[in-house]
């Protein structure tokens, strides 16, 4: 028998309590989705995550709480249907959430975390100019904040999106007329008699889901406007994800000192590319890492995807790996183990990183 289909707007995994310690700094990492931004999706990798941290002999002297929340529009239910998020809309709801969840820990531990952002495809997106807000508040001083020391980018959209293979077939369809309302309306009306139990069996027989992301696929296409959210915050990425429009807030010295005694170092960043990514372009992808990113090799890959500055040249430099293997885009879905192993190490890198500025 299959349980209701009804999905979690929040997922959270915090300290476990024989680890907590009182003296320990606490940390907080916090998970922006993709687009569909239901975080559901994301809560093996998130528990696999918070396991990895949890056992690491390296970070025992360190609380962490991993949390992550669904974008704007998809945790509608029929009671509670909000207007449709674009993908500035998703970008200040994001940001309100962690400063929410912020506040939240420093009143319950009386310390102000130190933040890890992760973002997923779009979510990297939303991570760069979550980055961008938080180093304007500093510099002007308008808000008490806190350390932003890292982030890592799964899979990351942040340039020309259209021009992927995905993107290119996606920008074409979306640019016909209130197209998101008419697909929507179409889905709907396709799943509408299908009993959500049928509809579970029908996603894990037909595109082998595992049980976390049938559930979840089932509430996303049942919910009032999930799929029209989804559509409609998809053509503001076609429009707005383009150029390079990031300055030195993102790309500037890693390790160079802040600009006040608030701020203490620019966020480490690392990002990972699928090797095999229809919603990248391999051509703007790799402008972006010779632009932008550590590299030293011909075929734009770190030897190591454990270190974080290697050489004194290049250190403030993010680091930018492409898969090795064949980890899909959607690696929520069957492939969060192997990703959380290597945001483990991540972690672990911006951590000590951080400790030693």
């Amino acid at each position: 028998m299959v349980e209701t289909m009804e999905t979690r707007t929040t997922v959270d995994y915090g300290p476990s309590t024989d680890r907590t310690r009182t003296d320990a700094q606490e940390y907080l990492i916090f998970l922006i989705p993709g687009n569909p931004g239901l975080i559901p999706y994301y809560d093996p990798f998130l528990s696999a995550l918070h396991a990895l941290l949890e056992s690491s002999p390296a970070l025992g002297s360190s609380n962490f709480h991993l949390c992550g929340h669904s974008l704007a529009g998809f945790e509608a239910t029929e009671g509670n249907v909000p207007r449709l998020a674009g993908l500035q809309d998703q970008i200040k709801y994001v940001d309100d959430l962690l400063y929410n969840r912020v506040d939240e820990i420093r009143d319950r531990t009386g310390q102000t975390p130190k933040v890890i952002l992760m973002g997923h495809s779009v979510g990297a997106y939303i991570l760069l100019e979550i980055i961008t807000r938080h180093r304007t508040r500093i510099e002007s001083l308008i808000s008490q904040d806190f350390d932003l020391i890292g982030g890592i980018l799964l899979f990351p959209t942040i340039t020309h999106i259209a021009r992927s293979p995905s993107g290119i077939v996606a920008s074409t369809l979306l640019s016909i007329p209130r197209a998101a309302h008419i697909a929507s309306a179409i889905a709907k009306a396709l799943v509408y008699f299908i009993p959500s139990s049928w509809l579970y069996w029908l996603i894990r027989i037909i595109m082998r889901f595992p049980d976390h992301a049938a559930r979840t696929t089932v509430a996303f296409v049942k919910s009032p406007i999930g799929i029209k959210e989804s559509l409609f915050l998809g053509k503001d990425e076609m429009d707005q994800i383009t150029d390079d429009r990031w300055g030195k807030e993102i790309w500037g010295a890693a390790t160079e000192p802040g600009t006040n005694s608030k701020d203490t170092i620019n966020s480490n960043l690392v990002f990972f590319w699928g090797s095999h990514d229809a919603w990248v372009a391999k051509r703007t992808r790799n402008d972006l890492i010779n632009a932008r990113g550590f590299h030293d090799s011909p075929t734009l890959k770190r030897k190591s995807s454990s270190s974080l500055t290697d050489s004194p040249d290049e250190d403030w430099k993010p680091d930018m790996f492409i898969d090795d293997g064949r980890i899909p885009h959607g690696f929520c879905i069957k492939h969060s183990e192997v990703v959380a192993e290597k945001v483990q190490r991540w972690v672990e890198g911006i951590i000590d990183n951080h400790d030693i500025i």
